[in-house]
């Protein structure tokens, strides 16, 4: 009885095994007893399409002296293969995404900006993808140098409107292939 469940056993390992082989579409071949003997078998390897954005840096406004101020971020865009297309979302650490900074338990809001490598600017929404072209297929932009640009506008009328104090905040920018 022990053999014969073992034997079943084995039966059934062996049929999972060819059924593994046969759905795969390619077997290993093993090769024969001799002098020499050859054998052969298939690699496979997926690779997954990256993106990155690099080249950000921070934005200190200063001190608000009274009028509307800009600060500009370079960025670099880099996409595996060969598509120059993505998709950009900014999100911003206040309520819902909104762009703010805050200090206080009082907020300033402001505006975002991106412009990509073909100088098409877009006026973000949080939380809403834009689409963007010209990537670099090196991480670093090697190849192009910086390809988009981020723009952050405070205006005078939502820095007064604020008690004095220290106002931060975190602009978060997403890139996806598109």
């Amino acid at each position: 009885m022990r053999k014969l469940v073992s034997k079943t056993l084995k039966q059934i390992a062996l049929g999972g095994a060819l059924a593994a082989i046969a759905t795969s579409g390619f077997a290993a071949n093993q090769g024969t007893p001799g002098f020499t003997s050859t054998g052969d078998l298939l690699i496979t390897l997926d690779v997954a399409e990256e993106m990155q954005i690099s080249s950000l840096i921070d934005m200190p406004f200063g001190t608000f002296a009274g009028a509307d101020q800009t600060l500009t971020s370079p960025a670099c865009i880099y996409r595996s293969g060969g598509s120059q297309l993505y998709d950009i979302t900014a999100t911003g650490s206040g309520v819902g995404g909104a762009f703010v900074i805050s200090g206080g338990g009082f907020t300033i809001p402001y505006a975002v900006d991106y412009t990509d490598d073909n100088t098409n600017t877009n006026a973000m929404a949080p939380g809403t993808p834009w689409g963007g072209t010209g990537t670099d297929t090196d991480a670093a932009c090697a190849n192009t140098g910086d390809n988009g640009s981020i723009d952050v506008t405070i205006t005078a009328a939502n820095a007064s409107a604020v008690p004095q104090g220290a106002y931060a905040g975190t602009l978060t920018l997403l890139v996806a292939p598109r």
